[in-house]
């Protein structure tokens, strides 16, 4: 079981269970010039990159298991039927897209693991990487270069000059998960805080997400739920993600509450998904204590060493 929660980026739903919980990283859902909006807005600059070299790679080669219509045995349907829904699709799932850097983008993960023995060449890869490139250049202002100051925010680590987004983005997510505990897990109350959340049709989060369905874990068991988000960092995402907004060498951990609030409007691609109350919600609560407790632990220095396996 365990090893199943660990490598799975998009288990399988249960059959009652609709759209999924997965938060956007930073700048998505901001209605801005050179960024993007919820639902993809043409004033985003990378848009277009998507649009015209990579969806045709992921209709060609991801639509027969992950169409949004129906993605067979339920695993994430990332692929729009439609192209113009593409682009909108596919940034809503974390699971898919990590924080947009190349080190957390869970395609690029599945790509280079021959996943389902799909063979991609380097062309497909590069158009891939390149629009992840822009897409977490815009979504930090266009400021993703080294940066100055000294770097002490969140899960920052040591910060050398010169890195690369993706860089900066593992090395601070491998000392963030190193910081975490699970004594730290059960003082916030993560577990019942997220495993009892519960939609206005009195459907709880553990329902559909306890065993990691659609890339997002929430359950009453505290220990699977802590060794998943803590070793694996396409979960960690979803509660965890890097603001790259002051360049590399000061990047941080923070909260990634951007698009939850997407998801219980039900915006796309979670049109289906039950809404619920966020805003002063247990589930809330839990996650700023453990992101605080957490915090602590790197600002005291007793952080152990990385728990990443990805």
């Amino acid at each position: 079981m365990r090893t199943k929660l660990l490598s799975a980026l998009a288990a399988m739903t249960m059959a009652a269970c609709v759209g999924s919980l997965e938060p956007t990283p930073p700048g998505g859902g901001d209605d801005v010039q050179g960024q993007p909006d919820a639902g993809g807005s043409t004033t985003n600059a990378a848009k277009p990159l998507f649009d015209d070299n990579v969806y045709s790679i992921i209709h060609g080669k991801c639509m027969s298991c992950h169409s949004s219509a129906g993605p067979a045995g339920n695993v994430t349907g990332f692929v729009a039927v439609d192209p113009a829904q593409g682009y909108a699709t596919i940034t809503g799932y974390v699971a898919v897209v990590g924080n947009f850097t190349t080190a957390t983008a869970g395609i690029l993960g599945k790509i280079s693991a021959g996943h389902n023995g799909i063979v991609y060449t380097q062309d497909e890869i590069n158009a891939i990487s390149g629009w992840l490139d822009k897409e977490a250049e815009i979504r930090n202002g266009g400021n993703v270069g080294s940066g100055s100051g000294s770097g002490s925010g969140s899960g920052s680590g040591s910060n050398p000059q010169n890195e690369t987004p993706s860089q900066a983005t593992q090395r601070v997510l491998a000392k963030w998960s190193g910081c975490m505990t699970q004594t730290n897990f059960d003082q916030a109350n993560m577990a019942n805080g997220w495993g009892n959340m519960t939609a206005t049709n009195n459907q709880q989060c553990e329902n559909c997400h306890v065993n990691g369905a659609e890339g997002f874990i929430a359950s009453r068991q505290s220990v699977p739920f802590f060794t998943t988000i803590s070793t694996n960092k396409y979960y960690m995402l979803q509660y965890f993600t890097v603001d790259l907004t002051q360049g590399t060498t000061n990047a941080k951990v923070i909260i990634n509450t951007t698009s939850f609030d997407g998801v219980r409007q039900g915006q796309d691609p979670h049109r289906e998904h039950p809404r619920f109350t966020l805003q002063g919600s247990q589930a809330m609560q839990a996650l700023q204590s453990f992101y605080d407790l957490t915090n602590a632990s790197l600002a005291a220095g007793t952080c152990g060493p990385s728990t990443l396996t990805n």
